[in-house]
């Protein structure tokens, strides 16, 4: 049985910032996040390039890169890069964690990640109102789609796109890899 003191977003957010060191919070406790690699920050920079060049042709929102989130009162994901439509940033207080979900979520996946955690996260998003999670295997090439009701994989020439979240996006999966 565990004796942690559980914490709060609240609590969350009053943790000393230190540059060297990220966190999240899962059902309380703090969980701290490894430092990424080359390889996942290209992904991470190619795909939050592709979205930003769609939304400047298309302004509905703007793109985060690992931005908190406070999914719950004991849940706060960074995820690697985020979608929020113009409305939904309108509801976020700029001194605080924003309080809810974004649109779409994405995740590039380390190597070393623990497919369960990953799994649990995804569905963390999904259960606190994000339209989609897209989870990039950059060494497989691959991008999993997660929604309400499925679960889709997408590689190659294989068009990605979003029409709910993103009207009129559309992007090859080799382009984020290239």
């Amino acid at each position: 049985m565990s004796t942690a003191t559980l914490m709060t977003v609240e609590q969350f957010e009053q943790l000393p910032q230190d540059d060297a060191v990220r966190y999240e919070l899962k059902n309380g406790e703090l969980v701290e996040m490894a430092n990424a690699k080359f390889g996942h920050e290209r992904t991470k920079a190619k795909i939050a390039r592709i979205l930003v060049a769609y939304i400047l042709q298309h302004p509905t929102g703007d793109i985060y890169s690992e931005t908190a989130f406070s999914l719950s009162e004991s849940r706060v994901c960074a995820p690697d890069v985020a979608f929020l439509t113009t409305e939904s940033a309108a509801k976020g207080d700029p001194e605080h964690i924003y309080r809810g979900a974004p649109e779409l979520a994405i995740e590039v996946v380390s190597e070393s990640e623990n497919a369960a955690d990953l799994r649990e996260k995804i569905q963390d998003y999904l259960d606190a109102g994000s339209k989609a999670v897209w989870a990039f295997y950059p060494k497989l090439r691959v991008v999993a789609v997660y929604d309400q009701s499925s679960v889709r994989e997408f590689r190659g020439d294989q068009v990605l796109e979003a029409p709910e979240i993103l009207p009129g996006f559309q992007a090859k999966v080799n382009q984020f890899f290239e």
